[in-house]
């Protein structure tokens, strides 16, 4: 890397710590200095948010292949780094990633219209609510595996219950889900969702059927259907 290269990169890294610490005055996340640590956003949830941040910039406004091969050669750069730590960065680094998808697909062709600064907030409440949510990874003693991380995160919103499943559920559990089941049966076209029929789905693509596993945490999950997310397909390179 020549001089250039490396000013032009320490530039990006010191414009990525500034937009956490603008985050962090705004949601309050740990940002305190860890002890032995070089600086207040090392193995922390400020580590976390900076990670995603720095992916989420560079796969929505370059690519997610740009955003994953600088993401991992970053973490080349530190061989010798313990597993907690490349663990942690990997898996925020994708979480970055996923929002840029994600929002891409909601704001649909004329996403870079919106203005650069909208964008920018709108994907720092995104990583805000995601760590909120449990889904970033905020310590380097957590359980959760990289190379795991779609089944770790699959949640209820992907979930599509089958006819069959639905009936067997009791009245309160049913008035619960009733929303999440009608709203799939009406994209689909009034479609009953009943075994069969999901089957044709995961066959064209359309669904993902995961078979029975075990959670980081022992949690036995039975299989089920659910919708096609980013992660979907994508391998996870270790």
């Amino acid at each position: 890397m020549d001089i250039w290269e490396e000013i032009k990169r320490k530039g990006f890294n010191w414009w990525v710590l500034h937009e956490t610490r603008d985050a962090q005055k705004k949601y309050g996340f740990d940002m305190t200095q860890k002890e032995g640590a070089y600086s207040n956003t090392h193995n922390n949830e400020a580590d976390a948010f900076k990670h995603a941040y720095m992916s989420w910039f560079l796969s929505y406004w370059w690519s997610d292949k740009t955003s994953k091969n600088l993401g991992d050669m970053h973490e080349d750069e530190t061989p010798n780094a313990p597993y907690g730590e490349r663990n942690m960065d990997l898996w925020n680094n994708a979480m970055g990633r996923e929002i840029a998808y994600d929002m891409k697909r909601q704001l649909g062709d004329d996403y870079d219209l919106l203005g650069e600064e909208w964008v920018n907030q709108t994907a720092k409440r995104k990583i805000w609510e995601k760590m909120q949510r449990g889904e970033l990874i905020t310590n380097t003693n957590d359980k959760r595996r990289y190379e795991n991380l779609e089944l770790e995160l699959l949640n209820e919103k992907d979930r599509v219950y089958s006819d069959g499943e639905f009936k067997n559920f009791d009245e309160k559990v049913q008035a619960l889900k009733m929303s999440k089941y009608m709203d799939y049966i009406v994209d689909n076209n009034w479609e009953a969702p009943t075994e069969k029929n999901l089957n044709k789905k995961v066959q064209s693509g359309e669904l993902i059927y995961v078979e029975n596993y075990v959670r980081s945490d022992g949690t036995k999950v039975h299989g089920y259907y659910r919708r096609r997310t980013y992660f979907a397909g994508k391998k996870l390179q270790k």
